[in-house]
């Protein structure tokens, strides 16, 4: 009697049956395998213990007597330096593992971050930063191009959570703006709108895409759209942070407990990636007005409305269909705003 044996859609042998027998004590063949016999068809296969019960060959022992004395011999069987490789660990060669420390840190950024935080407030941004790491390095595998530098990336985050934003609130108490913050609480859906557009969305869109207006403008510097995109979603990153923690800190706090953590939540994941995807459309607008000056005004009015106008429907509509609806059809538009940057350049190219 001789066995084929099938494993991963793959036939091996003919073996002969005391071979079978010989590789299953060994551990080299395994009861679940795949066999047939020889010279039947390879419809026939069955699991290699159906098919020597239905020969009447006795199956290989896999182990018999008390479990427990079997557990005990088999713990004794094994050399304890690989299971408690304190040599090896000790050593400190493990240090160049990349993996084993990126997995440590995104594994255990947050607890040590909470571990090492002096209050409650450093905790909130702790978490937070974490967070906009990950979204960091999620963006930069996406987007990279080989302009990008990690400096400019910090850059474009510091800046917007820094400067940008205490230039924003500043702006916010100063008349006529304070009016149009006014309006996008209102009751009434096209002041609110307006109000979100015009006093929220237009405003905070622009304290998102300063630092890129900087960066395409210095000189003897030449940006690709795809470089000015991820600076830009950089600086949204910058911005979606602060704006989450500062939420966590008080509005949120005036919340019911399971609101509040929803809420929390989503301001430190889907909030800053939405803040990243809007500047990324303002960043690549921007980018092509450096490239044709010419038609610059009409760019940089894209670059802020565009976003501007899926800002205020978001904070309009909120989680329901158009707020999410909208969001989604931003990510979109990035994404088709990037393959199709070829086309764009010619486009822009014409008088």
């Amino acid at each position: 009697m001789k066995i084929i044996i099938q494993r991963n859609q793959q036939d091996f042998g003919s073996y002969p049956l005391h071979l079978v027998q010989q590789y299953l004590s060994q551990g080299s063949l395994l009861p679940h395998d795949l066999a047939r016999e020889e010279g039947a068809s390879s419809a026939s296969f069955v699991p290699l213990s159906q098919l020597l019960a239905r020969a009447g060959v006795a199956s290989v022992s896999q182990g018999s007597g008390n479990p427990f004395q079997l557990a005990l011999q088999n713990l004794k069987s094994f050399d304890t330096r690989l299971i408690f490789p304190w040599a090896t660990i000790s050593s400190l060669n493990w240090f160049r593992d990349r993996r084993l420390i990126y997995l440590a840190a995104v594994g255990l950024g947050p607890a040590l971050a909470l571990a090492l935080a002096p209050g409650v407030w450093a905790g909130y941004w702790a978490v937070a930063l974490y967070f906009s790491a990950i979204w960091a390095l999620f963006f930069y595998y996406l987007f990279k191009t080989q302009q990008m530098s990690p400096r400019l990336c910090a850059l474009c985050f510091f800046f917007t959570g820094i400067v940008s934003i205490s230039v924003l609130l500043l702006i916010q108490r100063i008349p006529p703006w304070t009016i149009l913050y006014a309006s996008a609480h209102s009751q009434s859906m096209l002041p609110q709108f307006l109000g979100m557009f015009l006093g929220v969305g237009v405003h905070e869109e622009l304290c998102k895409a300063a630092i890129l207006f900087w960066l395409v403008k210095r000189p003897g510097q030449f940006l690709i759209p795809q470089t000015v995109v991820f600076y830009g979603m950089m600086s949204g990153l910058g911005f979606g942070i602060y704006e989450g923690v500062n939420y966590q800190m008080h509005l949120n706090r005036e919340q019911g407990v399971d609101q509040a953590y929803l809420l929390n939540i989503a301001r430190l994941t889907s909030l800053p990636f939405l803040h990243a995807v809007w500047t990324g459309l303002a960043g690549y607008f921007i980018s092509f007005a450096a490239l044709y000056p010419k038609k610059r005004y009409g760019l940089w009015i894209l670059a802020i409305g565009v976003p501007a106008m899926f800002h205020a429907t978001y904070n309009t509509f909120g989680w329901g269909i158009l707020g999410l609806g909208s969001a989604f059809l931003s990510v979109i538009l990035l994404t088709t705003y990037l393959a199709n940057a070829a086309q764009m350049q010619r486009q822009l190219a014409t008088p």
